[in-house]
């Protein structure tokens, strides 16, 4: 069984869509765990009718809870939905295409799940009203811990997880870590492997109020944040540190600990700036970043 986890907040105008995507899928053992974030519009009503309306009261389970930021909210759903042998992560507005979890679940069926495994589905973004849609490139960056540790080549929507990776990620405390799905990144470069799909499996709605930073202008608010003295990739180093750090090997444990410093040390910002190996698959990204940690703000 796979279990679906939506967080939604505001997201009156597509979680219907959402829904029907979801139930139209070719494989059809699966539970969805919705939890609201505190939305001010009608989201929460919505959802109601839509399970009134289609009589899934025994798929779908729906808490109404608390604004605690969607990471948060994500990693309190990964945690109540305890049975499965996937998770799977979806956003409120996007479009899930029939095939969906059928393609996740065959490549779980035939690796090792003793070990994380990760799998991430090929999407087209699409605007607003899904008039224009474009494949998104599959990534062939060569991706590993090291640059796992300044970024994420996975999208939170497209993932799918096994109960090896669930398990790990749910030792770590959502107040010590970015993103839910970066972090489990890093565990499975750590430690397992992951699947980059070809196959188009999702519509991903980009517009205004969409949260997903999938373009370099979407990432340079957070920037400036690392300017103005938010430390979060320090922060998720030492949550990583904490957790695995004993099961790194040497070479990726020393790594790790030019990130966990809690001062500043030239000689330590020269290593990570003028790193001989690429640190993220946007060269315009790669620049800031290295910038960024020659300042000592990474």
């Amino acid at each position: 069984m796979i279990s679906i986890l939506i967080s939604t907040y505001n997201g009156e105008r597509y979680i219907e869509e959402q829904l029907d995507s979801i139930f139209a899928q070719t494989y059809e053992d699966f539970h969805v765990y919705i939890r609201d974030d505190g939305s001010s519009d009608n989201t929460c009503s919505v959802i109601d009718e839509y399970i009134e309306k289609n009589g899934v009261y025994d798929m779908i389970s729906f808490e109404k809870g608390e604004n605690i930021g969607f990471c948060a909210s994500f990693m309190k759903l990964l945690s109540q939905a305890k049975d499965g042998d996937c998770w799977a992560f979806c956003d409120q507005d996007d479009v899930w295409l029939p095939e969906k979890l059928e393609y996740a679940h065959q490549w779980m069926e035939v690796n090792d799940n003793s070990k994380p495994l990760l799998y991430h589905s090929g999407f087209e973004v699409s605007n607003e009203d899904l008039s224009v849609r474009n494949v998104y490139p599959r990534s062939d960056f060569d991706y590993r811990f090291y640059n796992s540790i300044t970024g994420n080549i996975f999208f939170g929507f497209s993932v799918v997880i096994n109960g090896t990776l669930r398990k790990l990620l749910l030792k770590a405390s959502p107040e010590n870590i970015k993103y839910h799905d970066w972090f489990a990144a890093m565990i499975t470069a750590a430690f397992g492997k992951y699947h980059l799909s070809t196959k188009i499996e999702a519509i991903h709605r980009q517009y205004e109020k969409n949260a997903s930073p999938l373009y370099f202008f979407k990432k340079i608010p957070h920037g400036f944040k690392l300017v103005a003295g938010e430390k979060f990739y320090n922060m998720q180093a030492k949550e990583f540190m904490r957790l695995f750090g004993d099961y790194l090997s040497p070479k990726d444990r020393k790594i790790l600990e030019w990130f966990t410093a809690d001062r500043y040390s030239f000689k330590n910002a020269c290593r990570k700036a003028f790193y001989r190996k690429r640190w993220n698959p946007q060269i315009k990204v790669e620049i800031i970043l290295r910038g960024l940690m020659l300042f000592g703000f990474i």
